[in-house]
C-alpha cells in the first residue's frame, strides 16, 4: 500500500509522549507518521525511539566506512533482520511499529535514506522467518518525507515469538534475548501463569494461629469488622480452593498464614551502621508472611525511623522520621507481592542504613515483570507477577490499592524534601533505595496546605514532582512535566491546572502553557527556590509563552512584552534565531521581520 499526504498537519513534540500499553493498530500508525515528522523536523531519531517505536535500516545498505548503496529488492539478510524485530516487538504487551528507512543516529531530513525490498516479498518472509508462523498486516508504504519509507505493524502476540531459533523481546528501546529466569517470566506472563494462585497442599485447619490473627486484625481494621470465621476470612482474601470446612490453601494463602516450605527464608532485615558492617538488629525467618511483616514493621517504626522530636507543621504538631513510613513500608510489601517465588533458595533482603538510620534498601529476587521498563514504573499499570498473593495483601490493607504503590513511595520522599526512589534492576533483581535523612518540616508544611485546599493534589504524585521541578528551573510547561512525571501531555496540563486554582503557581502570560511559582509560594519556599537563569533565558520564557497564544512574534511586540528598546528587542529575538529557537516567518529584515516557533 502506498500512501500521499499533502499535509501532514503533526505538532512537533519536545518530549516523549505516554503511549498507553492499550493500543490499536492505528494507534501504532499515528505514533509512527508522528515520530517520522519529529526526525524530519530536525530530531534525533534515536531521541524519538521508545517502547513502542523502532527506526531501522535494511540491512546490507550501509557499507563499512559508512557508504551506502542498494539492494536487492529480495535481500534475504535483510529479511532476517527485520524478522528477528518483529518477532521482539510481537513479544511486548502492546506490540509496536518498525519505520525501516530511517539511520537512527541522524537527524533532519538526511536521516531519512530510503528503502529497497520488495514489500510483498518481505511480508512473507517475516511469516516464514518467525516460530510459530506470525502474520504482519500489509506494510505500508510512505512517500510523502521524501524517500521511500515503510510502516511494519506489529501488534502483540498471543503467544511467543521467535526468530532465528532466539527469544527476545522488547525493552526501553532495546531488543534483547532472554532465556533462563527472564525467559520463564515472559512465558508465564503471555499465558497468564500466576505460581501463588496454584495449590499448595496444604489446608486451612494447617494455618499459624499468629497468622490468622494478623489477618484478621489487619482485616478489621481495613474494613471495620472481621469475619466470624477463620473459614470466611481466608475466602475474603481469596486463598482458599474448595467449598469444604477445611479448604486447601493456594500458595498465597500459604505463604501468607502458613508454615509454607520452612526450609526457605522469606524475609531478612538488617539494621546496622553501614552495609557490610555487623547489624544492630537482625530478622531472618520463613513462612508464614503476615508475622514476619508485623516484625519488621515494629523493628522498622521503632528502631530503625523512629518518630523525630514533636515539630509544628502547618500549625499541626507533627513527628517526622528520617524515612517516610509509608515509603518504606510499601517499597518492602512490594517486594514481597512481586518477587519471584520460584527463585526459592533467594529471599527478600531489606537493609536499614546509617547511625542514626537515614536510607532503605530492599531486593527483590527475580527481574521486573515480562515488559515493564524500569523507565516507566510511574506510568505502567500495576500488574503483579503473583496476582492472588496482592489480591489478598490488599484484601487486608497490607499493600495500597491496585497501582499507586510506587506512586507512594515517589510522593512521600520528595514531599518531605528527599530525593526520588532509586529503582534499578540488578543481576535479575529489582532494587529500590529510598535516601532519607533529616525531614523538610517548611516543605512538608507547604505540601500540607495544598492537600488542605485541594485533596486530590495531596494524593498525586505528579503535583508533587511539579512543585519540586519549579524549584529547579522556571518556567514549566506540560510537556516537560509529562515527560518526568510519566504522564499524558493532557494529565499533566490537569494537575498544572489545578495547582494553578489554589495559588501555588500562575501562568507566565494569560491562556498560555507556561507556568512559575507566585510570589507568595517563592516567599513561602524561600531559599528552597535555588534556580540561576541568564537573562536570555528569562527572555525567552515569555516569547515561549507569547508564541502559545499566537503564531508569531515581531519587535514591537517584544518590545511591549519584554520591556526593552527596540534595538534590544532585534538583539534578543536575532539571538534566539541563531540558537534555533525561533525561525523566520517572513522578510529577513525591516520593522515587518517576523519570527515563529523553532526546532529547538
Amino acid at each position: 500500500m502506498k500512501v500521499q499526504f499533502d499535509n501532514i498537519g503533526l505538532a512537533w513534540l519536545p518530549y516523549k509522549p505516554y503511549i498507553t500499553p492499550m493500543t490499536t493498530a492505528a494507534i501504532r500508525r499515528q505514533t509512527a507518521l508522528n515520530a517520522i515528522a519529529r526526525v524530519a523536523a530536525g530530531a534525533r531519531a534515536a531521541d524519538v525511539e521508545d517502547e513502542m517505536v523502532d527506526f531501522k535500516e535494511e540491512a546490507g545498505t550501509v557499507l563499512r566506512g559508512g557508504a551506502r548503496t542498494p539492494i536487492d529488492p529480495q535481500h534475504a539478510p535483510a529479511a532476517e533482520g527485520l524478522a528477528v524485530e518483529v518477532a521482539c516487538l510481537a513479544n511486548s504487551r502492546a506490540g509496536g511499529i518498525l519505520i525501516v528507512g530511517v539511520d537512527d543516529k541522524g537527524s533532519g531530513p538526511t536521516a531519512l535514506i530510503g528503502t529497497f525490498l520488495d514489500l510483498g516479498w518481505l511480508r512473507e518472509r517475516i511469516w516464514s522467518l518467525t516460530s510459530p508462523r506470525y502474520s504482519v498486516d500489509e506494510i505500508e508504504e510512505i512517500t510523502s518525507f521524501g524517500p521511500r519509507l515503510y510502516l511494519i505493524n506489529v501488534p502483540p502476540a498471543l503467544e511467543e515469538i521467535r526468530a532465528g531459533g532466539k527469544l527476545r523481546m522488547r525493552r526501553g528501546t532495546d531488543c534483547v534475548e532472554v532465556s533462563g529466569d527472564d525467559a520463564r517470566r515472559l512465558l508465564e506472563d503471555r499465558r497468564g501463569f500466576d505460581w501463588t494462585a496454584e495449590p499448595s497442599g496444604i489446608r486451612l485447619s494447617a494455618a499459624d494461629p499468629v497468622a490468622l490473627r494478623s489477618a484478621r486484625r489487619r482485616y478489621q481494621e481495613r474494613r471495620g469488622a472481621a469475619p466470624d470465621t477463620d473459614r470466611e476470612l481466608a475466602s475474603r482474601m481469596g486463598v482458599v480452593l474448595d467449598d469444604t470446612d477445611d479448604p486447601e490453601l493456594s500458595r498465597a494463602g500459604a505463604l501468607l498464614l502458613a508454615s509454607f516450605e520452612p526450609s526457605a527464608d522469606q524475609l531478612q532485615l538488617l539494621i546496622t551502621d553501614a552495609e557490610g558492617l555487623p547489624s544492630r538488629q537482625h530478622l531472618l525467618r520463613a513462612a508464614p508472611i503476615l508475622p514476619v511483616l508485623d516484625e519488621a514493621f515494629v523493628l522498622l517504626d521503632t528502631v530503625a525511623f523512629p518518630e523525630s522530636q514533636p515539630v509544628i507543621v502547618g500549625g499541626t504538631r507533627r513527628e517526622l522520621r528520617s524515612v517516610p513510613d509509608a515509603a518504606y513500608r510499601e517499597a518492602l510489601v512490594n517486594a514481597i507481592m512481586h518477587r519471584d517465588y520460584q527463585l526459592d533458595r533467594l529471599t527478600v533482603v531489606a537493609i536499614a542504613t546509617g547511625s542514626p538510620s537515614s536510607a532503605f534498601k530492599v531486593r527483590s529476587p527475580g527481574g521486573l515483570p515480562a515488559n515493564v521498563s524500569i523507565g516507566r514504573l510511574l506510568a505502567t499499570p500495576s500488574r503483579p507477577r503473583n496476582e492472588a498473593l496482592a489480591r489478598a495483601l490488599r484484601a487486608l490493607g497490607v499493600a495500597e490499592r491496585e497501582g499507586v504503590g510506587i506512586t507512594t513511595m515517589y510522593r512521600t520522599m520528595l514531599r518531605d524534601g528527599h530525593p526520588p526512589p532509586e529503582i534499578i534492576e540488578d543481576a535479575g533483581d529489582v532494587v529500590v533505595r529510598l535516601a532519607g535523612g533529616r525531614p523538610d518540616a517548611g516543605l512538608r508544611a507547604f505540601f500540607d496546605d495544598l492537600e488542605s485546599r485541594d485533596e486530590r493534589l495531596g494524593r498525586d504524585a505528579a503535583a508533587v514532582i511539579a512543585i519540586r521541578e519549579l524549584l529547579r528551573s522556571t518556567p514549566l510547561r506540560p510537556e516537560e512535566l509529562a515527560f518526568v512525571a510519566q504522564r499524558t501531555v493532557g494529565d499533566a496540563m490537569e494537575i498544572l491546572a489545578r495547582l494553578e486554582q489554589v495559588g501555588a503557581i500562575e501562568r507566565l502570560l494569560d491562556r498560555s502553557r507556561s507556568f512559575r511559582l507566585t510570589r507568595a509560594t517563592r516567599t513561602q519556599l524561600g531559599s528552597r527556590v535555588n534556580y540561576r537563569r541568564s537573562t536570555l533565558d528569562e527572555h525567552w520564557a515569555f516569547v515561549r509563552a507569547f508564541l502559545d497564544e499566537s503564531r508569531e512574534i515581531s519587535r514591537d511586540d517584544a518590545v511591549r512584552l519584554l520591556d526593552v528598546t527596540p534595538d534590544r528587542a532585534s538583539r534578543i529575538l536575532g539571538q534566539l534565531l541563531r540558537d534555533g529557537r525561533l525561525t523566520l516567518a517572513g522578510p529577513r529584515r525591516g520593522r515587518a521581520v517576523r519570527y515563529r516557533l523553532g526546532m529547538v
